[in-house]
């Protein structure tokens, strides 16, 4: 386990529709998460809220360096945090991610969501983020139902908001700003962000490395053992490379 004696916190960013309790099925060391504005128990944000101003809000709502693993929406708001805040970041995990948004794309499925509902979209959300062996096989998951419950219990218009907010994002002109250790982790199986755009990835951030797991787009509810021992191995790798490490 990597040596955390700094005091940096870790702290990990859910994708979209989901909450701070998805973290319980990673076995980590002390993780903190936050629930991004109109998720789980928060209210609808204001309209136009963007990617970056759910970034500005965590960069406020902690103290200290924080090593930040932002899943999907979650790595889009970690990008944004460590550009903007980067005297706030000591480490990056992107997992299963994007550097940008298709707006066309998000706003018809913004639309969609609106018009359509949860429920009618439940599947086509779930077989982007799942293997169809683990719908299947694994019909009774915990981390599966848990995915379900939030996809449904999450207002159509907060998921819709979050859809446009995506499709604002675009960071790529930025990315070799991010100066910190940070670990680009891809699903081989992912739809959402392919192999591609995590390699893009990896390519635009400077002394960035991949690390590719057999996993889809949730990759840490599908495979959490192997995504925690992911994050493991990137603590003790940026350990290394920090002014704090240095002294270790």
């Amino acid at each position: 386990m990597a040596d955390r004696s700094d005091a940096s916190t870790l702290l990990f960013l859910h994708p979209v529709g989901l909450d701070r309790d998805c973290v319980a099925w990673l076995d980590l060391p002390p993780v903190r998460s936050v629930t991004l504005p109109g998720h789980g128990d928060r209210r609808r944000a204001r309209p136009g809220l963007t990617v970056a101003d759910m970034a500005d809000e965590v960069a406020g709502q902690h103290s200290g360096p924080l090593d930040v693993v932002g899943a999907s929406l979650g790595g889009m708001v970690a990008m944004h945090l460590a550009i903007n805040h980067p005297d706030r970041v000591r480490s990056l995990v992107l997992a299963c991610t994007t550097p940008y948004g298709e707006p066309a794309a998000l706003e018809a499925r913004a639309v969609a969501t609106e018009t359509r509902g949860n429920e009618d979209m439940l599947d086509e959300t779930l077989a982007r983020w799942f293997t169809a062996g683990f719908r299947t096989g694994e019909p009774d998951s915990p981390a599966l139902a848990y995915a379900t419950e939030r996809l449904l219990a999450t207002p159509a218009d907060v998921l819709a908001d979050t859809w446009r907010a995506i499709g604002t994002h675009d960071v790529r002109d930025r990315l070799a700003e991010i100066r910190v250790p940070t670990t680009c982790l891809a699903g081989r199986g992912d739809v959402s962000s392919p192999l591609p755009v995590m390699q893009d990835l990896a390519a635009r951030v400077p002394g960035s490395r991949l690390v590719e797991l057999d996993a889809p787009h949730m990759a840490f509810l599908e495979r959490p053992a192997e995504f925690a021992a992911a994050i493991q191995e990137h603590l003790a790798w940026a350990a290394d490379r920090t002014p704090e490490g240095a002294h270790r």
